[in-house]
């Protein structure tokens, strides 16, 4: 990654999975705890502030689903059953996606006179999905003192029986899910989440919180943040 382009939008996928993990982590702290009975359903959107930060995550992971439709190849699918699923869940996706990106004959970059951004935007879906996808992998081997889930049964804390997807099905199935619980985060009670989705809540969790540890360490790397400071490109 050498343009700055490219340095803003890792920057702002950092930003995005930093917050939300911070926002899940505070609602759980302060509005949950075991045992206890769940809350009436919320508002979608009551809270403009939670409900903003929870758009910008599900803008992330759609993303990154973009992304792994772009990059899986057929010969990295092992079965046919596994190539049905597949084509199941993400082909219907195809004609709004090809018209993004600029596939689409009726899309703008086809007509002279009308501009549109392919490449630039199909980059980005590849960047949220490599990231994505180097989280997920970090994920069982996450560091104890770096995990903050507020709810783990482990002495001390870990998501090493969190494996990392091994195929392709794995892993859309494990971004449909982060997808579903930031949904669910939208419209349901934090307590609900933690007494009646608690694996999927903890999965989703991690994820954004590997993401965050791995952004900032590959963000001092590139230059774009002080140690111990906030994500911001240096001068």
């Amino acid at each position: 990654m050498h343009d700055a382009e490219g340095l803003y939008e890792f920057v702002r996928i950092s930003e995005v999975t930093a917050t939300t993990k911070q926002l899940l982590a505070l609602n759980l702290q302060q509005k949950t705890r075991l045992g206890a009975r769940c809350e009436p359903a919320r508002a979608r959107g009551d809270d403009p502030v939670e409900h903003f930060v929870l758009q910008q995550a599900r803008d992330f992971v759609s993303q990154v689903r973009e992304g792994f439709v772009l990059s899986t190849r057929q010969s990295d699918v092992l079965s046919v059953a596994e190539m049905r699923y597949l084509l199941e869940r993400v082909l219907y996706d195809w004609g709004e996606l090809s018209e993004e990106i600029g596939l689409d004959d009726t899309a703008p970059g086809n007509h002279p006179g009308l501009e549109a951004e392919p490449l630039q935007r199909v980059r980005h879906q590849l960047l949220a999905f490599s990231m994505a996808l180097a989280a997920l992998g970090y994920l069982p081997r996450t560091p104890s003192e770096e995990i903050t889930f507020p709810y783990s049964y482990g002495k001390p804390p870990t998501y090493g029986d969190i494996p990392a997807p091994a195929t392709p099905a794995e892993l859309l199935q494990r971004i449909d899910e982060v997808e579903r619980m930031i949904w669910k985060g939208m419209s349901l009670g934090w307590q609900e989440l933690v007494n009646h989705h608690y694996g999927a809540l903890r999965r989703t969790y991690g994820f954004f919180e590997a993401n965050a540890l791995l952004a900032s360490r590959e963000a001092e790397r590139f230059g774009v943040k002080k140690p111990g400071s906030g994500l911001t490109l240096l001068s």
